[in-house]
Parts: C-alpha cells; structure tokens; sequence
C-alpha cells in the first residue's frame, strides 16, 4: 500500500525537518539565502523518500529488537496488537487522505492552468525578459520565467518599473516560481504533516526577502520601494491566477526595508553543489530501515516450512496476527511453563509466507513443544511487504500463562 509508506516517510521527514531547523537556529544564519538553500535541499529530500523507500534502495540495519507476539492461556486479549494503525479504520483514513489530497491538487492544477492561460493571451512588452501585460492582473507577478505586469506598467515612472522588474526578475533568476509550484505539490500529497506547510511558507517568504534584497542591491531607494511594496498590496492578486509566489508577508517586508538592513550576499555556485552533495547521505539515512535481528542463539531448533530462496534483508510488517492462545502446548501448559521463541520467516513480494524457521527457543527442551507452536503461530499470521521483493524478518513468540 502506498498510504503507510507516505506516512512513513512524513514522520522520517518531520524529524529532518526538525534538525534542519535546529541547526538554523543553532548557527543563527541572517542570510535569508542560506536559509532558503536549507529548506530547498529538505524539499528535495521529502519528494525523493518516497520513491527510496517504495524501491528499498536505502540501506538496512540490523536491531536486537523484535515485534512480539503473545501466546497465553485464561481469559485475556484474543491477540496482542502488533501496531496502533492495523487497528485503525484504515479503509476510512485512506479515503479521507485521498479525499483532501485531490483536493488540494485539483485546486493547485487549476490555478497553473488558469495563469497559463493568462500569460498565453497576455501583450508581449518591449524587454530583453519575457515580460508580458494582461489586464486580468492587477499587481506585479511570475508564471516561470515569464513576469507579468499589469496593463498601466509601460506608463509607470522608470525608476518604478525598474525596481519592479529588478525584484520580478530575482524570482525568475533563482527559479522561485519552480520552488513554489513543487512545495505546493509536496503539501497536497503530505498535507497531513507541518512539515509540508512549513516548507511551503517558509520558501514563498524566503523567495520575497530575497528579491527586495535584489531591489535594494540594484540601488533603488529602500523607503521609496516600501511605498511601492504598500501600494502593490492594495490591490493584489487572486490566489488562482498568481500562482508563482503566495501572498506575501507585506508588513515585514517593509520593516525590512525601513530599517535599510543591507542586503545579503548571493551563495556561489559551490556552496550549491555542496549542499545537494550533503542531501545524498542525508536522503539516504533518512530512508535507511532496520532489520530486526535477535542475539546470537545459545541453542537453536530449526523447523523448515518449505525451502526458503535467499531473502533481501528488508523489513517486513506483521499485520494480522491469528489468535496465539490456540497454540499454547498442551505440555508446557501441563507443567505450567513459561518461554518463548524467535521465529525467522520468508515472505514473497505479497507478503505470503514461503519459509519458517526457529533460531531461538527458550526452555530450549522439544518436549515442551514451543518451537512448533511458534512455527503455527508464524503459518498462521499475515504479513505485510511493502518492499515488493522477496523478504525475510524476525519476531519474538512468547508464551505466557495469564491468570
């Protein structure tokens, strides 16, 4: 199922998000260009986990922790729950997901639809850019590369319609459009987690400090564009036609630039390609999954269901687990004993069971019959593979008597 591996990968994400953010606070970075690098690798990140977990191209680990099954006698539980979400409704969930996901890309589909058409039928204006004039815009904005200024704009003073073209053609330069559209994107997929809201408002705010501090580089008066800035949010566009950037954060930008803070420095190329060269190992940590290993066995029982093929160590869920009290041994429920066994199993690419074996049981006496009924028990439980390949993982029967 797809609708647990984009959970997983917003939790795996919600966490590099919050060490993203740590650091930023730690180093106490002012460039607004550092931070929007930051947030742009983390984009990146989020869209590539899906895929490197849906294809397990992410390492594996081991772990001596293992998923437990509980085997009893008297009057407890039918079976212990392996996992919160198998007892959710998950048929209701993934509706509600579905539901509000196609939502929110349909509503993002139509507003790049609708400023597509706009900048279609929109005048060409005399320019080495690709600017255009539509009457259906009412304030400056950017589909792509193309800027998009309204009617009057060819009439405006030069000093206006320079500072306005210095910040529209920032936003064509570092491909802000592009950063949007894509955040925008990740946040109707993962709209569940604030991570993904976060990224989206965090980049459309990056992307105007850092187009006014293009303005301001280009030596046009900081108060005088602050007026443009109050003038140009008086009158701003539809969400459905604007598409490049969000509404903007108007007031913080003008006390930005009322306070006349310098500009901040570009980032060169290299620290570019250094930060996407970081996000390789990072994606890859971030995907990486443990295998549940147990402890090198004192004594071991191998029971062989069917010959195994040589499994690809990749985690494997268990998901239904049959009623472990039917399987208590009549001996050891004789002889009021207690004990467990770690059972290794092979699933195929549906999760059917295609071999079983026992590598650890305690008391490790046949008599008492734990490792065959750990073996029922294993025959008798669905598995879950979302790595679609042949897998194999390990799991802890315990038998205790309830009172």
């Amino acid at each position: 199922m797809i609708l647990p591996i984009i959970v997983n990968a917003a939790v795996r994400m919600l966490l590099v998000g919050a060490a993203a953010w740590l650091v930023l606070r730690l180093v106490r970075t002012r460039n607004p260009h550092v931070e929007a690098l930051v947030w742009r690798m983390t984009l990146l990140a989020c869209v590539a986990l899906p895929a490197l977990l849906y294809w397990g191209l992410a390492p594996n680990f081991d772990a001596l922790e293992l998923p437990a099954i509980v085997a009893g006698t008297g009057t407890g539980p039918a079976a212990t729950a392996i996992s919160a979400a198998d007892a959710l409704p998950v048929g209701l969930l993934a509706s509600i997901y579905l539901a509000v996901m196609l939502l929110l890309l349909g509503r993002l589909a139509v507003g790049l639809a609708g400023t597509w058409r706009i900048s279609r039928a929109a005048r060409p204006m005399a320019s080495d850019d690709d600017v255009r004039i539509s009457a259906r815009i009412r304030s400056p904005a950017t589909f792509g590369t193309i800027i998009l200024l309204p009617v009057g704009a060819p009439a405006w003073p030069s000093e206006r319609l320079d500072a306005v073209l210095a910040h529209e053609r920032a936003h064509v330069q570092s491909r802000d459009g592009y950063w949007s559209w894509l955040a925008q994107l990740h946040a109707a997929i993962f709209w569940f987690s604030p991570l993904a809201w976060l990224l989206q408002r965090r980049l459309e705010v990056l992307a105007e400090t850092t187009s006014d501090d293009a303005v301001v580089a280009a030596r046009h008066d900081p108060v005088a564009y602050a007026a443009l800035l109050l003038d140009f949010a008086r009158h701003p566009n539809s969400r459905s036609v604007a598409m490049s950037v969000a509404e903007s954060n108007v007031s913080e930008r003008i006390e930005r630039l009322l306070a006349r803070i310098p500009p901040a420095s570009t980032l060169p190329r290299i620290a570019r390609w250094a930060a996407v060269s970081l996000l390789v190992p990072v994606v890859v940590f971030a995907a990486s999954t443990t295998n549940t290993r147990a402890e090198p066995p004192a004594q071991t029982a191998s029971v062989p269901v069917t010959a195994s093929p040589a499994p690809t160590l990749v985690a494997v869920r268990l998901s239904v687990v049959a009623n472990p009290d039917n399987y208590y041994p009549a001996v050891a429920m004789s002889e009021n004993v207690s004990g467990y066994a770690v059972v290794e199993v092979d699933v195929d690419a549906l999760g059917q069971l295609v071999g079983a074996r026992v590598v650890k049981v305690e008391p490790a006496d046949p008599r008492l019959g734990f490792a065959d009924a750990a073996l029922q028990v294993a025959r008798n439980t669905i598995f879950e593979n979302t790595s679609q390949q042949v897998a194999s993982m390990r799991f802890m029967v315990k038998f205790e008597l309830k009172t």
